[in-house]
């Protein structure tokens, strides 16, 4: 199975695919205290969510700042764990 995840919600709505921030759970204008999803190995609901997921694509990935690519490869590695 294939993720697609986009920096913007065009980009998203071009790939049928998520932006990157819906995906983590959080808005991309938040204020500076940050709503985010917490994610724990034995997050049955993230296991569900990735279980199948072989690939991802990231569209626009030079949009992609490192701070947002280490939180996803945090969530990713929790959930492929």
């Amino acid at each position: 199975m294939l993720r697609k995840l986009a920096p913007t919600s065009k980009a998203a709505a071009e790939i049928d695919g998520l932006t990157i921030h819906s995906f983590l759970g959080e808005s991309r204008k938040s204020s500076k205290k940050k709503q985010t999803r917490t994610f724990r190995p034995g997050d049955t609901k993230l296991e569900n969510e990735w279980r199948h997921v072989k690939y991802l694509i990231i569209d626009e990935m030079s949009m992609v700042g490192l701070s947002l690519l280490a939180r996803l490869n945090r969530i990713v590695k929790t959930a492929k764990h």
